[in-house]
């Protein structure tokens, strides 16, 4: 109370003046339109500068959430598309099974390599997150890459960009299996092997998972055939395709998790072994 009144008499000229001054200018606004309108114009400017930089500065410093949200979403969606009556009717499998009960994790890409002739992917998703070795990667354009290596909170992928990456897929025209490699040279460029001389195939056309395992899902789009070429010395195409993935672009990625696939490896295997 003491340092109160210590301030009022030592400063209350300045404060009297502030006060008067205060009030002169109200008095004016009051009874002048002009100068109220310029002033009530000046003051909404000046607020609403303010306002809009907090806006966008609040935006800036959520862009990472924003992202992460958007990538969340996505995988909602992405769990509303059921893969039914995807295959012909003589087909060894059925259109419907809970084999392909796939689940979608996103993830965020922390490294990715293209030049080498063994090419990774590190993903900000570990084994805390349900992650596992042997789980495929997609994006939405199409296929990335599998799990080969888990930590905690990391884990390491094998691009498809890889000479010892060998996926099952087909020809969506015509149902028929190949095996998407790459032979090293061409990042851009990789091959299928496997597709007859006797089946009618031309440039653009979809290759697509050929969905007998238990990484991918089936029908996931890989790639469209940039050249077929009849090999002289066997009964089969050269086929070079091109990704419908631009994986030296990505930031974001899609883990896919089948709640069964430990059953049906352990179930494989066993029957390997016997």
């Amino acid at each position: 109370m003491g340092s109160l009144y210590y301030l009022l008499t030592r400063f209350y000229v300045l404060i009297l003046f502030v006060f008067l001054e205060f009030f002169s200018i109200s008095i004016v606004f009051r009874s002048h339109k002009y100068q109220e309108v310029k002033f009530l114009n000046t003051t909404g400017t000046i607020t609403g500068a303010v306002v809009g930089f907090v806006n966008e500065f609040n935006t800036f410093i959520h862009l990472g959430s924003t992202n992460k949200q958007l990538a969340e979403e996505n995988v909602r969606l992405k769990k509303l598309i059921q893969y039914q009556d995807q295959y012909p009717l003589d087909s060894s499998l059925p259109g419907r099974s809970s084999l392909y009960h796939f689940e979608y994790i996103p993830a965020k890409i922390v490294n990715n390599t293209i030049s080498r002739s063994i090419n990774y992917i590190t993903l900000n998703k570990g084994s805390k997150d349900g992650i596992i070795k042997g789980q495929g990667i997609v994006s939405s354009s199409g296929v990335v890459g599998i799990i080969v290596n888990v930590a905690e909170d990391f884990s390491l992928a094998m691009s498809v960009i890889s000479v010892k990456s060998l996926i099952s897929v087909r020809h969506k025209n015509s149902n028929v299996l190949g095996n998407l490699r790459w032979n090293g040279e061409d990042a851009f460029t990789l091959q299928v092997d496997g597709f007859s001389k006797t089946i009618p195939m031309k440039k653009n056309d979809t290759i697509v998972t050929a969905g007998f395992s238990s990484i991918f899902p089936p029908d996931i789009i890989v790639a469209t055939i940039q050249k077929v070429k009849p090999d002289e010395k066997s009964s089969f195409y050269t086929t070079d395709v091109k990704l419908t993935n631009d994986i030296n672009q990505l930031s974001y990625v899609y883990i896919v998790r089948n709640e069964k696939m430990k059953q049906l490896d352990t179930l494989q295997s066993q029957g390997i072994n016997e």
